[in-house]
């Protein structure tokens, strides 16, 4: 039996700077488990469409669903998301703080905190790292502790922006490594815009390419 879908979006569009640019997806569907890589030119709406999904953005027209219900009205969207922005900001202190801290403000008990953490950083292949200052760490490094900290919260969807584009090759494939883990060990629904056509190719279920519409 088919699986019901997490989004679905119906002639949708979204407009996103003062220049009468816009995005305009006519059709959609999102299921559990899906990896979804969104590519396009610089400008074609893949942040955009991202924060959208997350509800920190509004579509101007159309129609999208989570879970069946429109994203402004649904109160699960925030619980069950998580958008990783493509500069991450990490707290001052430990990356073991950074990873918690949405535990500690969901008021998650502390051997739960202690027992998730330690889970997200086998995750990323950041164990050992606990004790790091999170601020003096590579670009790479930072990346998977930001995806740490929201794998922390068990979502079912994560939004990630670029996560490769501030990495050097090294970095970059301990990140493919980490999305790869992340497909293996968990059920979780991963939507990733990226200009990165390897880890697009060998990561996505599907690659939806994004186009620059304009009014005239």
């Amino acid at each position: 039996m088919r699986d019901s879908p997490l989004y679905s979006i119906h002639d949708c569009r979204i407009h996103f700077n003062n220049s009468g640019t816009s995005l305009w997806i006519e059709a959609l569907e999102v299921l559990p488990g899906d990896y979804l890589a969104l590519q396009g030119p610089n400008g074609s709406g893949k942040t955009t469409l991202l924060k959208v999904l997350n509800g920190l953005l509004s579509p101007s027209s159309g129609e999208i669903l989570f879970k069946g219900i429109p994203l402004s009205k649904n109160p699960e969207l925030h619980r069950c998301t998580t958008y990783v922005h493509q500069a991450p900001y990490l707290f001052e202190g430990t990356v073991f703080r950074n990873i918690a801290f949405g535990l500690h403000s969901r008021r998650v008990s502390p051997s739960e905190i202690e027992l998730r953490v330690k889970e997200a950083l086998k995750c990323t292949g950041l164990e050992g790292f606990e004790h790091r200052n999170a601020r003096k760490l590579s670009g790479g490094e930072t990346y998977r502790v930001a995806i740490a900290r929201a794998l922390a919260l068990q979502p079912e969807v994560l939004l990630l922006d670029e996560p490769t584009a501030q990495t050097d090759a090294e970095s970059s494939q301990l990140i493919k490594a980490t999305l790869k883990r992340i497909r293996e060990d968990q059920h979780t629904t991963v939507i990733f815009a990226t200009h990165d056509s390897d880890l697009a190719a060998s990561l996505a279920d599907r690659i939806v390419q994004m186009k620059i519409e304009k009014k005239v």
